[in-house]
């Protein structure tokens, strides 16, 4: 079975953003999207954490009214998310899901991007190559940006607030 796939990249601190935001705060951000994903990810209504370490969160998310990655609204999907800190969250889902939010650093200490990258596993069968899959690959890269932004949005703003 094909699956869906997209990566996509955007800078944390562009020229026109303020406050820089820091590897540190925005880590502390990606640990809130982690245990509350719904302050993130308009298509999550609820989040249970059924356990968590230092490198390792388990959850239960409930899919929002919006519906999210071919799972109608009120389904509830168990994820294992593994933590690489400062740079990394893997998102595991039991359908065989696998998403990652990477930072990286560029040429200066403020030059940060962040990356999020997706294999999405289908409800229905689709054809590798197909014109199915590429259309769901182009709205998942669409998604994916829209994602991107409002979480470095959501992260500045709680900076803003004094929450992270």
């Amino acid at each position: 079975m094909a699956k869906i796939l997209a990566a996509v990249t955007l800078p944390i601190n562009p020229a026109s953003s303020g406050p820089t935001l820091t590897i540190p705060q925005i880590w502390a951000g990606l640990m809130i999207k982690c245990k509350e994903p719904q302050h993130f990810v308009a298509a999550m209504s609820d989040c249970e954490v059924v356990s968590e370490t230092a490198t390792q969160i388990m959850r239960v998310i409930t899919v929002g009214k919006e519906g999210m990655m071919g799972n109608e609204a009120g389904a509830k999907l168990r994820e294992r998310i593994e933590l690489v800190e400062p740079f990394k969250a893997d998102f595991y889902m039991d359908n065989g899901t696998y998403i990652s939010n990477i930072v990286s650093v560029g040429e200066s200490p403020e030059e940060l991007y962040m990356t999020f990258t997706f294999e999405i596993v289908p409800k229905e069968e689709m054809e590798a190559g197909s014109q199915a899959i590429k259309e769901a690959q182009a709205e998942t890269e669409k998604m994916a940006l829209a994602t991107i932004r409002h979480t470095i949005d959501v992260i500045r703003q709680m900076v803003n607030d004094g929450k992270v």
